[in-house]
């Protein structure tokens, strides 16, 4: 018998405000919007990244689902112990595209010793966003 096996499916940012997280990414990284739906500040959306798609969930959503205590993203602290990464041939120019959308500039795109060339955003929420080319 075959043991079942898993596929990422989706990425969850946990944000303040949805729609202005979709419409962030939409600019920063030039993603396509698939998804809305908001419940009275119960906010969930997604983004098409390909194979995996990236979510956004409201903090009043997460409060509700996870019943629980949990550790939001904030810009005025440190990052959380996690990053998602975006690669394309161009680190350089969407590095560029996502400081102008008003991502803080964590480090700047430079090539590193596997290959890669590789920099840090970070977004409107605090979450840690590598911008890379993809690894050789």
């Amino acid at each position: 018998m075959n043991s079942p096996s898993a596929k990422l499916g989706y990425v969850i940012l946990y944000v303040k405000d949805v729609s202005v997280s979709l419409a962030f990414y939409e600019e920063a990284f030039g993603l396509s919007r698939r998804f809305f739906h908001d419940d009275n500040g119960k906010a969930y959306g997604e983004l098409e990244t390909g194979a995996t798609r990236l979510g956004f969930a409201s903090l009043e959503l997460v409060k509700t689902t996870l019943k629980g205590d949990f550790v939001a993203a904030s810009p005025d602290k440190a990052p959380s112990g996690m990053e998602i990464a975006f690669t394309t041939a161009d680190v350089a120019g969407l590095y560029a595209r996502a400081v102008k959308a008003g991502a803080v500039a964590v480090s700047e795109p430079a090539a590193k010793p596997w290959g890669q060339i590789v920099g840090y955003v970070r977004d409107l929420d605090g979450h840690l966003v590598e911008i890379c080319t993809p690894m050789p």
